[in-house]
């Protein structure tokens, strides 16, 4: 009995097909024993990630034969003929169709050849050919920036915008250029000069990846008091946003730590220990005089209530 046979018997779906070594490390080969693989199969199975990173302890090592059997079965997948059905394609592994991007993904470079034609002669392009697209806003969170002159790629129509959260009214942009990796270069930011901290329209720093902190800034976490202490000494600073949240229906920034000027970390950081350490002071010296008051209230209602037995006898109280 083949493993076609096999497969035909059985109730459900193949997802997983492991094999082991006889060192008892595994290797996932359900690609080259799946009819089904480069079809349906990717679907059903668990995020690649979170499986790569439960089996990688028991994961085979790359070896030459492990490299050799991985080409045989990507020449294997190449020699399987197109699917039968325009649906076929919709979720195939090596080909897709053009009517089957999704909208933030495009065929690039415009120019790629297609690797056959479907009955109706639509062109059926390689899965490699297919790269995802991202607005302005999007790659810089990556900290990538458009190069200067770049056309949008694509144009799609964005998702609406809460302008009156209160009434619930939407704004929807007509259109939104998105862009290709291809058209974006590595974020250049900007120098901080006369110790003022570059900032954005709304008077605080984007700052989604380490590599974007303006130059000449220090970004100081875990520091609730920077910018309460940068006020009182008049030096300029700036809450750092790292991302986006979704809270009651509105997308807000998240913030969190300051950027100031390097020249003025040290002394803000002493500023802040120097105010900490009298916070603390003034803290202690709180307790201590309401233990104090606590003691004179004890001795002093100790003394009325001896006074009052002296007076009226020991067996009043």
């Amino acid at each position: 009995m083949d493993l076609m046979d096999i497969e035909k018997k059985l109730k459900k779906p193949i997802t997983y097909i492991e094999c082991y070594d006889n060192d008892g490390k595994m290797k996932d080969l359900t690609a080259k024993y799946d009819s089904k693989w480069l079809l349906t199969t990717p679907k059903l199975r668990v995020e690649p990630e979170w499986w790569d990173k439960m089996i990688a302890s028991h994961h085979v090592k790359q070896s030459e034969m492990s490299l050799k059997e991985d080409e045989e079965i990507k020449t294997q997948h190449e020699k399987l003929p197109f699917p039968d059905t325009i649906g076929g394609f919709k979720d195939h592994q090596l080909y897709i169709l053009d009517r089957h991007l999704l909208k933030f993904q495009a065929i690039y470079p415009p120019s790629a050849i297609p690797v056959g034609y479907t009955k109706t002669k639509e062109p059926i392009y390689s899965r490699s050919c297919v790269h995802t697209l991202h607005s302005r806003e999007t790659w810089l969170k990556e900290a990538r920036q458009i190069k200067a002159g770049e056309e949008a790629y694509k144009y799609v129509k964005p998702r609406p915008k809460m302008q009156d959260i209160k009434n619930g009214i939407k704004i929807t942009e007509a259109t939104l250029p998105i862009y290709g990796h291809w058209q974006t270069e590595p974020y250049v930011p900007p120098t901080a000069e006369n110790g003022k901290v570059p900032k954005n329209g709304y008077g605080n720093v984007e700052l989604f990846k380490p590599e974007m902190l303006p130059i000449g800034c220090a970004h100081i976490k875990d520091s609730p008091l920077i910018g309460r202490i940068a006020r009182k000494l008049k030096i300029d600073y700036a809450e750092a946003m790292i991302g986006w949240d979704l809270r009651k229906g509105r997308t807000v920034p998240v913030m969190d730590g300051w950027v100031v000027c390097e020249e003025h970390k040290d002394t803000l950081m002493a500023a802040v220990a120097e105010f900490e350490a009298n916070l603390l002071q003034k803290e202690q010296e709180k307790r201590e005089k309401r233990v104090y008051d606590n003691w004179r209230k004890i001795i002093k209602g100790l003394a009325i209530r001896e006074g009052l037995r002296k007076k009226y006898g020991e067996d009043t109280f």
